[in-house]
């Protein structure tokens, strides 16, 4: 299916490594989606050929052509790879998942909707246990049988739980005051423009860490407010194990409590 349009309304860059299958699952689930004016770019860092290979059976399902960027497997380097990937984009406004996390069909449409100027949005995550994640088929996404409450409800930690609640009218309440609302880099969107302006992820951060509070202080100090699209923008994310902070935390507290408003080792290199 291809649109009219040059340019995307919304550009969804996929943090992937490994996991096919996990990744077929999100793109089954973009499908879904009721916004369809958006292009995907696969940040891939460092994945074997099997991520590659199966784009393909996608290419002609979506409004534009995927975009697959790789760089070679060294170690946890999401930094580098969502950087380049976003200068890659071609829409204003950015969305940032993980391939691990299969996506509410009104996940991009609840993003795009309330979409401001300086301003980020941050959503939340059901996170499957390894039981439930072994059985969730392709057509348990398809079927969008994965947004039932009943289907998951018994499979995720209490205060998961309620964040698989479609309740998009707290939206105006939840956000009334606060403008620091906590990020995750599975859930967030923010425009081009803005994502440029504090320079993108830090690039000194390598190996898994801080990166995302990282970028959320850099927001928070640019004047960028970051608010809350949980129980809206709602996505279920896939059991894995994860490796090992490689950091100290003399590191962590540097990254996390900075008080730059732009890196100077991001997108741009001063």
């Amino acid at each position: 299916m291809m649109t009219s349009r040059s340019k995307p309304a919304v550009s969804l860059v996929v943090a992937v490594y490994q996991r096919e299958d996990f990744l077929e699952k999100v793109f089954l689930s973009l499908l879904n989606q009721t916004l369809g004016d958006f292009e995907i770019v696969i940040a891939d860092d460092g994945s074997g050929p099997a991520i590659a290979e199966i784009i393909p059976g996608y290419a002609n399902q979506f409004a534009y052509p995927i975009q697959h960027v790789w760089h070679e497997d060294n170690g946890f380097r999401k930094t580098i790879i969502v950087n380049k990937a976003a200068t890659r984009t071609r829409a204003g406004y950015l969305v940032f998942i993980d391939g691990d996390c299969i996506l509410h069909h009104r996940f991009l449409e609840s993003h795009y909707r309330r979409r401001r100027k300086r301003q980020a949005l941050s959503g939340r995550r059901v996170m499957f246990d390894h039981a439930l994640t072994a059985r969730v088929t392709e057509d348990d996404v398809r079927s969008k049988r994965v947004e039932r409450i009943t289907y998951w409800w018994k499979h995720s930690g209490k205060i998961d739980c309620w964040n698989g609640f479609y309740l998009p009218f707290l939206y105006g309440i939840r956000n009334r005051t606060r403008t620091d609302y906590p990020m995750l880099g599975c859930n967030f969107s923010v425009h081009k423009e803005d994502f440029y302006r504090v320079n993108g992820y830090d690039e000194r951060i390598i190996g898994r860490c801080c990166e995302d509070d990282n970028l959320w202080a850099r927001f928070i100090n640019s004047g960028i407010a970051v608010r809350t699209v949980s129980r809206e923008a709602l996505q279920y994310h896939l059991y894995h194990t994860s490796g090992a902070t490689p950091h100290s935390e003399a590191f962590i507290e540097r990254f996390r409590s900075c008080n730059e408003t732009r890196t100077p080792c991001g997108i741009v290199k001063d």
